[in-house]
């Protein structure tokens, strides 16, 4: 752990083209970071919107806040995404070394193509034909499927399962029949994917996750599947195959949408939504079937 000045941290943040004001005592020692709940003299904290009263039975050495944060502090570091720029501290002092290689446990196919500075963890399974961009991290039993494609600055977290065939049947003389899969599945840059999650290979285009996008733990994205960038996508939704989501799409827990639905650039889906029509662009939609009960609203692009 980093110890540095308010001013060292207010100058490195300030680096980052971030609009961000300092008051109080610059020399101030930093010796860490910590939650507001708990507490410790010496460490940073973001207070987020807790009331006067709360604030006012702690003594606090640093703390990020918004400008009308009323809160008493040795020092203050003033931003209008406090969020945002904690946890940019928060990494910036934790300065953890990164690691990266193959782990021994790993089972790699044939022709399979790993940038640099890429970390696979134990006991991965990696297909025929896989690549997998610079600096990305693939943790501990995922599984890729041959010819996946990975980008660059992406996190497979443990136990996701991506490329496999899809849930595809047609049915003759009342009897299912596998329907071959032949797609692949392609991620692309700064894209997390949680733990446990499965994203299915297209059955003859490709499933294709976007730029940026983030997808929880325990999420299901079927075949054909086509995600654009810096969507997000929470815990335990289920994609039904060939549906289209468009841009900074917002999709909370328990979301399921049909199969060969669209959903619009900028729309929110609540929590445990059954979208079973199309979504319009920049709207809010709960409920199901979900409905649209209002537009998007600039506090609704700051939350979510």
């Amino acid at each position: 752990m980093k110890m540095v000045t308010a001013e060292e941290l207010f100058e490195y943040i300030k680096a980052q083209d971030i609009n961000i004001e300092i008051y109080g005592n610059k020399d101030v020692a930093i010796t860490g970071f910590t939650s507001l709940n708990n507490y410790r003299l010496g460490s940073i904290t973001w207070v987020k919107g807790q009331t006067n009263a709360d604030l006012n039975r702690k003594k606090l050495t640093a703390v990020i806040c918004l400008p009308d944060i009323i809160v008493e502090a040795e020092v203050k570091l003033i931003t209008d995404n406090p969020k945002d720029v904690f946890f940019k501290v928060v990494d910036y002092l934790d300065d953890c070394e990164n690691v990266f290689g193959i782990a021994e446990t790993a089972v790699l196919g044939k022709d399979v193509q790993i940038g640099e500075r890429v970390f696979v963890g134990d006991y991965c399974y990696i297909g025929d034909h896989v690549q997998i961009g610079d600096d990305t991290k693939i943790e501990a039993h995922v599984v890729l499927h041959s010819n996946v494609r990975i980008g660059k600055r992406c996190v497979v977290k443990a136990g996701a399962v991506i490329g496999g065939d899809g849930f595809g049947y047609s049915k003759r003389d009342h009897r299912y029949q596998k329907v071959s899969h032949h797609g692949r599945v392609v991620v692309g840059d700064d894209v997390d994917i949680g733990s446990n999650t499965c994203i299915d290979r297209g059955t003859i285009d490709d499933t294709v996750i976007g730029d940026g996008v983030k997808i929880d733990n325990l999420c299901h994205i079927a075949h054909n599947v086509m995600i654009g960038s810096h969507s997000c996508i929470v815990a335990n939704s289920t994609i039904c195959g060939s549906v289209l989501i468009g841009q900074e799409v917002y999709i909370a827990p328990h979301v399921t949408i049909l199969n060969q639905m669209q959903v619009g650039d900028g729309a929110v889906i609540g929590m445990g939504a059954g979208v079973l029509n199309h979504i319009p662009p920049n709207t809010v939609n709960i409920g199901l079937p979900a409905k649209t009960i209002r537009n998007r609203t600039e506090e609704d692009w700051e939350k979510y």
